[in-house]
């Protein structure tokens, strides 16, 4: 399962982070970003635990725990979701990250296109 770890402090590295996760469960990757837009240079992490129910508890555990005053925003991601991709990206150092969360994505057309544009029937 995929974790998202948001407001992280700008010491917290991917050892630390994986130590905060480790005393729930086997922890496989952890990686940790920077937000290079805010001044702050506030972090995020995606941490990857492969049994749900260690990482449900991680999860229940480290949600609005404070770090340096600020709460910890910790979320499971869903496997279509984007920043899943992008957490995907971080763990996986042989592919180029390129641009963002939607890069290599299609985009979805419309209810009325994909249905031969009849409705209501």
């Amino acid at each position: 399962m995929q974790i998202y770890i948001g407001n992280l402090p700008t010491k917290v590295g991917d050892a630390e982070l994986k130590a905060m996760f480790e005393p729930f469960g086997k922890v496989t990757a952890a990686t940790v970003g920077r937000d290079k837009k805010t001044e702050e240079s506030q972090g995020y992490g995606f941490v990857e635990m492969p049994v749900k129910s260690e990482a449900r508890a991680a999860i229940d555990a480290l949600r609005g725990k404070e770090m340096e005053g600020k709460p910890l925003r910790v979320k499971a991601l869903k496997p279509g979701d984007a920043f899943g991709q992008h957490a995907h990206n971080m763990h996986d150092s042989t592919k180029p990250m390129g641009g963002g969360f939607n890069a290599g994505k299609q985009p979805r057309g419309t209810g009325a296109i994909r249905r031969g544009g009849q409705r209501g029937s």
